[in-house]
């Protein structure tokens, strides 16, 4: 089988059903098959959250011990007391971990493209996995510093439409907080003038199918825009985000070019995702209330009492101006 052939969650059902008729054929126990199916169907349930920014060959460990964690605030949310400082027991979790690494094993093993994940489960240590956080991959203020000045380096020698369009497509990530899908679709009439001064909203059809709103500096993209409003003669409501033969840039293209541009600013890491948890942990570091950091990054569930607090646009721009200078140049 191949290993990826639609989206991201697409391909957890067709590997699941593949794993599903294999663990019958072999006569797996019905308690079995249930528990492993039930661990699968969870995990699926929580990859739905990132079923835009990550590809099945993009998970690695961090994403396994991100469910783990997932697992142990959704028994907090039933509420299953505290024990030994988890809500979900260690062997439990075991479990779990059991049954997701068995699936991963199928996958590995039944790939056309030979592609492995063994090496991500190797040292997931349950003990260890409610410190998710410490080990989220994220940019660092020297790797920033370099991305803008690679983006910025790019757009003086090349001045073309492919280098205007690739800094906007990475500012509105790394600043914006959209998602790769979100950033692909935005056109110069979804950009409309913020309450103060110095904020974009950005009119979006978002995760989910649902219209919303995202927030930008207008400071962080007003060159970008400049350059697509007076010098590419582009109409309003056109995508920015197009090939040079006026296609639409894929996901997969932005995935490379964005690679690329790491790789010319001499940063070690890859993804597209990545800019978007920059944003989140460079929030999180200036102590922004968490209902702000859901209001900018737009998240559905919070998975804290807090999801039902409400966040003013006064407040995103507040938490967004900050962070500004320390996130690096803009232009």
């Amino acid at each position: 089988m191949k290993l990826e052939s639609g989206n991201f969650i697409d391909d957890l059902y067709r590997w699941y059903n593949a794993y599903s008729n294999q663990m019958k054929a072999l006569s797996y126990s019905k308690n079995t098959i249930e528990l492993y199916s039930r661990a699968i169907n969870n995990f699926i349930e929580y990859s739905l959250q990132y079923q835009d920014e990550v590809t099945l060959a993009e998970v690695k460990s961090i994403y396994i011990t991100g469910y783990l964690a997932y697992l142990d605030n959704e028994a907090k949310l039933n509420g299953v007391k505290i024990k030994n400082g988890n809500h979900l027991s260690k062997s439990t979790k075991q479990t779990y971990l059991k049954a997701i690494r068995g699936f991963f094993t199928f996958i590995s093993d039944n790939n056309d493209e030979l592609y492995t994940f063994e090496r991500f489960f190797k040292n997931i240590k349950v003990a260890d996995s409610s410190k998710v956080e410490e080990k989220l991959i994220y940019l660092s203020e020297d790797e920033i510093g370099r991305l803008l000045n690679q983006l910025m380096k790019d757009k003086k020698t090349k001045s073309d439409y492919g280098s205007y369009r690739d800094s906007l497509l990475v500012k509105l990530m790394l600043y914006g907080g959209l998602r790769i899908s979100e950033a692909l679709g935005v056109c110069l009439d979804n950009f409309k003038e913020g309450q103060g001064d110095n904020m974009y909203s950005i009119h979006i059809y978002g995760k989910g199918g649902k219209d919303q709103i995202a927030y930008i500096n207008k400071t962080v993209i007003e060159n970008e825009l400049d350059y697509f409003i007076n010098e590419a003669d582009l109409n309003i409501s056109d995508p920015i985000m197009k090939t040079g033969s006026g296609l639409p840039l894929r996901r997969d293209n932005s995935l490379q070019i964005v690679n690329s541009i790491y790789k010319r600013a001499m940063i070690p890491k890859t993804g597209l995702h990545i800019l978007r948890h920059t944003l989140a942990m460079r929030l999180t570091k200036e102590d922004v209330n968490p209902i702000v950091i859901q209001k900018i990054l737009r998240h559905s569930n919070l998975n804290t009492t807090t999801i039902y607090a409400k966040a003013t646009e006064e407040s995103v721009e507040k938490a967004l101006c900050p962070i500004l200078g320390s996130l690096g140049g803009v232009k």
